[in-house]
């Protein structure tokens, strides 16, 4: 069983509720789950469209480690993320 199904189970969550998903692996990989579209990016700042909201990545020395139509891996110093 996954990580992010035992999450959603003790939250009492379901996949209809929820539009995207984020982890932080100890500030040095970001996992993102729901884009709809890269907006921008940069090794400072990448931006992504998600269903319901923008989602702001803020670093140092960001990349794009892997990428398909709906994930993302980003290594890099990640010093913060925003949902708008």
């Amino acid at each position: 069983m996954s990580m992010m199904t035992e999450i959603e189970k003790f939250m009492n969550m379901s996949d209809a509720s929820i539009n995207y998903r984020v982890i932080n692996i100890g500030g040095n990989f970001l996992y993102i789950e729901g884009i709809k579209s890269v907006v921008n990016f940069s090794t400072d700042n990448m931006t992504f469209q998600l269903k319901k909201k923008t989602l702001s990545v803020n670093g140092v020395d960001l990349k794009v480690k892997y990428l398909d139509k709906t994930t993302c891996i980003i290594e890099g110093q990640i010093t913060g993320t925003e949902a708008k």
